[in-house]
């Protein structure tokens, strides 16, 4: 049993106490506060004494309205488990976070334009789950599954190359993981997007990982930079690029040869991110594509309404209170 206005409630309960106390104050033809054995003398008045406000009228007016002050708090009980249907799917996107990410060959840079692009995602997003998978050298589930939209355009815009600390670019690995982060459920039509610029240096190929790919899986891989390349800078300093061990300086190059072989696992799409026109109505018509499944693979608990109870009580003991004759005061006895 839960409250669901409990607060309102309690604000309602608190204004009673006072009015009950105003309408002892009030009913007093003298001062009860002079007098010195006031605590005794008004509490044996008030539970034992002929007070006119202890009578059976005041007596149903009050519990009527404690009661009716239950029924405003919005009380419920039980539990309710109802299956629920949806049109929608599941949704992880892999990106790449590796410190290549940073080049500008893509304005402003190939991580910021990924990020961009993926909250204009999320926005034409309904009745589908997103994940988020981050990866460089190694990789983790950095959202998972959630329909919570506001919640992740902030970790979409929290995503940044400094996030992983290992060096290099795992793909395999990223996508093992992001297959991973679907769970269990095989109800649901389920996609991985990956967002990266190709640059592999894992020891693993794309075979290793080929049989996790289900047919219920779409892999779709979003190639982000150009075939020309773009310097890396680096954050911390000013004007500075990222060098090799040799200390020549590095130049990231789109791998789109690479990222064909990825894309043909499972009949995937490749997509490109470029300078000038948005990737993410691409990605949207490829998700509503899949949308077209019906999903019915959760439950979710409600609570049974029971306010009318102790409404109808409450109505029915002020009509009583208000239909019993209040009768002759009597003075309180000091």
């Amino acid at each position: 049993m839960i409250f669901e206005y409990l607060n309102y409630a309690l604000v309602c309960l608190v204004v009673l106490f006072l009015v009950i106390i105003f309408s002892f104050y009030r009913s007093n033809q003298y001062m009860i506060f002079d007098n010195r054995n006031f605590s005794k003398k008004f509490y044996k008045n008030l539970f034992i004494g002929n007070s006119s406000l202890i009578t059976t009228k005041t007596i149903f007016r009050y519990i009527g309205i404690l009661i009716l002050v239950i029924a405003i708090s919005g009380i419920k009980t039980g539990i309710t488990v109802k299956p629920v249907e949806r049109k929608g799917v599941d949704i992880i996107f892999c990106v790449d976070v590796s410190l290549s990410m940073d080049a500008q060959d893509i304005k402003p840079s190939r991580i910021d334009k990924v990020k961009f692009e993926l909250s204009k995602i999320v926005d034409n997003l309904e009745g589908d789950r997103i994940g988020v998978v981050v990866f460089s050298g190694s990789n983790f589930l950095y959202l998972p599954l959630t329909m919570d939209y506001d919640a992740s355009k902030l970790f979409i815009k929290s995503i940044d190359t400094s996030m992983i600390s290992s060096r290099g670019t795992d793909i395999p690995n990223a996508i093992k993981t992001s297959v991973e982060a679907f769970g269990d459920e095989d109800s649901q039509q389920k996609m991985i997007f990956l967002f990266t610029d190709g640059e592999d240096h894992s020891d693993l190929s794309i075979d290793d990982i080929s049989y996790l790919i289900s047919e219920k899986i779409d892999l779709h891989v979003i190639g982000v930079g150009s075939s020309k390349g773009s310097l890396i800078p680096l954050r911390d300093k000013q004007n500075s690029f990222l060098k090799n061990e040799s200390g020549k300086l590095v130049l990231s190059k789109l791998n789109l040869n690479f990222l064909k072989e990825i894309s043909a696992m499972n009949n995937g799409n490749l997509l490109r991110i470029s300078k000038s026109e948005p990737i993410s109505e691409n990605i949207i018509d490829l998700i509503k594509k899949g949308e077209d499944s019906l999903i019915s693979s959760f439950e979710f608990s409600d609570y049974e309404h029971k306010f009318q109870y102790p409404l109808a009580i409450a109505i029915f003991l002020l009509i009583i209170s208000h239909m019993i004759s209040s009768g002759k005061r009597k003075k309180w006895d000091f």
